[in-house]
Formats: structure tokens, sequence, C-alpha cells
């Protein structure tokens, strides 16, 4: 406990404590027993005060997940050292305390029991593609600096609000992350402490109101091509946070709104964003890698409703 969250109520310290808890959830578990000091207490009041320099402990539910078995793991390139596969948009990367079992890195390890597996990066949960893994530990520690040192070359496809007027341009806008943000992790353009931050966008196709995109960053910034597709005034559909706000983001998360709800929102049930192409050069043989996954289905499926014809090159079989 810091110094500066003595006195605070039992529901409001959870609440700074897991920025996207609702102070009523928060309650909820101070309510029904499930917060207690280090010496047993059982803190069940909300309004009950925590003190300095104490220790709390929470009781979770059991997390309850549905089976495994319909989560697509499509590869795209796999020799001794590397696995490269198709994320799904609904996916996880790693365990967190409302996944673990549907996880990708738990899905493959349930798959292919005894085998090493470690991601070489990440992808939000909303964002499907390609994603890479080292499958030792000698080439791991090399494809990590690799993407670390920017050697690794990305591409990105996202469908966007609007029709943009230039068929490619330069975004570079530095960003931060937005103080005293409801979630902790909204970004914005400018501001004192900005990093500097640039991503090439290229226009593939246009339709009704909407356009397909190439997103290649330069830089690594959280949220980076989202922040600058929406600060070029064409955010992405579907996305929560910089299409939509704080608010319906939090919302989503913590009343689990259908998939027809969000569309109804935002234009689509997850961010229209999907991890294309990388280039790099093979951690062992160093041999020049260009790996690509074709746009996911439920984006295609988006394109047409907009009218947005896929070109070939970005096209699924």
């Amino acid at each position: 406990m810091e110094p500066a969250e003595h006195g605070l109520r039992a529901d409001v310290f959870l609440t700074r404590r897991m920025t996207r808890l609702s102070r009523a959830k928060a309650a909820a578990i101070v309510r029904d027993g499930n917060l207690s000091r280090a010496s047993g207490e059982i803190v069940d009041k909300p309004a009950a005060r925590v003190l300095a320099g104490e220790r709390l402990r929470m009781k979770r539910r059991k997390l309850v997940e549905a089976p495994i078995d319909d989560i697509a793991l499509p590869v795209i390139f796999e020799d001794e050292d590397l696995l490269a596969v198709d994320k799904p948009g609904d996916l996880v990367v790693h365990p967190t305390a409302s996944a673990y079992a549907r996880t990708l890195i738990r899905v493959l390890r349930v798959r292919r029991p005894g085998e090493f597996f470690t991601l070489a990066h990440r992808l939000d949960k909303e964002t499907s593609g390609l994603i890479l893994l080292a499958k030792n530990a000698e080439v791991d520690p090399r494809l990590k600096d690799d993407f670390a040192s920017r050697r690794v070359k990305k591409s990105y496809l996202a469908l966007v609000v609007g029709r943009p007027e230039r068929d490619e341009w330069l975004i570079d806008a530095p960003m931060r992350l937005v103080p005293g943000s409801d979630t902790g992790v909204l970004m914005e353009v400018g501001g004192v402490g900005a990093a500097e931050a640039a991503t090439e966008v290229a226009v593939l196709a246009r339709g009704r109101q909407a356009a397909l995109v190439e997103a290649r960053p330069l830089t690594g910034r959280q949220h980076q091509i989202r922040v600058h597709l929406a600060h070029a005034g064409h955010p992405i559909i579907g996305d929560k946070l910089y299409l939509g706000d704080e608010a319906l983001f939090l919302r989503s998360l913590r009343e689990g709104l259908d998939r027809a709800t969000l569309a109804g929102l935002v234009g689509h049930w997850r961010q229209a964003l999907h991890a294309h192409r990388i280039a790099f050069s093979h951690p062992r043989t160093e041999a020049p890698m260009n790996l690509s996954a074709p746009l996911a289905p439920d984006l295609a499926d988006l394109a047409r409703t907009f009218g947005v014809s896929v070109p070939p090159s970005v096209r699924g079989g």
C-alpha cells in the first residue's frame, strides 16, 4: 500500500489498482467478502478504509472458459527455429486474468506438448494476423533483439472511416499516454513528453465512406497505427477506444457487449486491423524472410459491406 493511498475507501482503492474495474464491481467484490487484510480480517464494507503499509488480499472467482477446439491457428511458416501463425481477431496471446486456456500460447502448448514456444512480439487481442514465435532458446533472444532494434519491417491492413484524398503519405506525430486516462492505456498525439512516432500509409482501395489502407509503422509506440489513423481523420472501423471513447471501451469490458451491439456503435465487433506482413532476416541462416497472412475473413466481409474491393494481393484463397 502506497502512502498516498492511506485512508482510501476499499472500493476506491480497488478501482485505482485495477483501472478497468468499475466502482460498482469493486463494491460488490468487497461486500461478497473477497477482500481481506494480512491479519485475515475480512473487509466487507466498501467504505472501509485502507491503511498505508498494509497488505490486502483479493480472491477472484474461478475462471470458466469454453473449450479451445474452435480456435483455428493456421500455420503460415515453420522450420526448426520459427513458427508463424495467423491469429484470429478474438484471441489473447498470453494468459491474463480473463483468459488462460483460450490464449495463443496455451493453445499451442496444449496441441503441441513438450515443444518450446516464445512470442517474438505481440498483437492486441482484437488484431488478427501474422504473429511470429521462436521454437528454441538459441534463436529466441536474436529474434526479440531484431524486433526491439526495428530491423523487422511490419505491415498492417486496416479498414478505416472515410475516403482518404491522398494515395500515400507519412504520419509523423509524436505520441504519449494521456495523463489521468481512465483506462490507463489511452494514447494521444502531442503533449509534454510525447515520443517520436511515424507511420507510412498507402490506400489500397476505396469504397462507400470507407477505405482499405496499408500501414507501415516506422516506430513501435503503443496503439500507434490506431492513434495515427484517427489523428489523420480516418479512425479504424470497430475501434472502441479511438473511434469510440474510453467510456465505450470500459463498457464493452464490463458489460460484455455482444457483436451486434458493437457493430451498431462502431461499425464492427472488433477493430478492423490485421497484421499482414513481416520482413526480416532469419535469426540463424540470415536468409531474407517475407511472410504474409491474407486479410481475415471477417474483415473481407466487412470490406464488401462498404463496397471496398479487396485487392488480390492481400486476399485469402
